[in-house]
């Protein structure tokens, strides 16, 4: 059994191109804790998108390796693709049921749960996300917040290891962001290891235990928020001027 503090991702000199001798991944390299809360961040362009999906299984590193709990998963996609939750940056694409329990039971109906553990898992993240006053509503009803909500109770409820978000926060209001980040940071309360990408930093940069900052395919800077802070303007990341370095209290919602 991984205990919190102990690697649950690794991964090595991981490459990926879509073109021979054209790499868009660079050789990266990094471990992620049990427990912790991973933010992934870069400039447009600079192979965030592709390291969640490589991650994932839905694309195979060119060359490179990525251990789960110990194990190589690098060719074993399928199985990265049960342990890994991936939400997507348009919720909207991952929305199928006609209501939000409906939406939330269809994976496990796909995997031929019993009812009686969808029904265990469904009042769950019901409860977790907030989400018990609207299970009878039709999605396309919810907010930009509620349907990103919707969208991680989808994913949640299938017990993925790792739970990754691609720009969560992607075209949401004010009050949207903070419930979705408010979930987010009881979601690893309550034990969940997060990886998030997003080029917004100033949302999430104090929550992070762990920031990776990436920049035409390789891995500039990794460690904590102060390490990483520094680095960021020089690779296109905007943060407010007022900032200091040492100081990232009043990103605390």
């Amino acid at each position: 059994m991984i205990e919190a503090n102990q690697p649950i991702l690794s991964v090595q000199n991981l490459s990926f191109s879509f073109e021979k001798d054209k790499s868009i991944l660079k050789n990266l390299s990094f471990t992620i804790e049990k427990g912790s809360f991973t933010l992934i961040t870069g400039p447009n362009g600079s192979g965030k998108s592709l390291l969640l999906r490589c991650l994932k299984g839905l694309l195979q590193p060119t060359t490179g390796t990525i251990h789960l709990f110990d194990e190589d998963l690098t060719h074993k996609a399928k199985q990265r693709m049960q342990a890994i939750g991936l939400v997507f940056q348009d919720a909207e694409t991952q929305i199928v049921g006609q209501t939000v329990e409906k939406d939330i039971r269809f994976g496990m109906e796909n995997i031929s749960l019993s009812d009686q553990e969808q029904e265990v898992r469904l009042q769950e993240v019901l409860t977790l996300l907030d989400l018990h006053k609207m299970r009878d509503q039709r999605p396309r009803t919810l907010s930009g917040g509620e349907k990103r909500r919707l969208a991680i109770a989808g994913v949640l409820v299938m017990n993925p290891k790792l739970l990754v978000l691609d720009e969560p926060f992607a075209n949401l209001d004010y009050r949207s962001v903070v419930s979705v980040l408010s979930t987010l940071l009881r979601l690893q309360q309550e034990g969940h290891t997060i990886i998030l990408v997003s080029h917004e930093v100033e949302k999430t940069l104090a929550h992070a235990d762990h920031v990776l900052l990436l920049d035409d395919g390789l891995l500039v800077q990794s460690g904590t928020a102060t390490d990483v802070y520094p680095h960021l303007k020089g690779h296109g990341i905007y943060l407010p001027s007022s900032l200091a370095i040492k100081d990232l209290s009043w990103l605390k919602p």
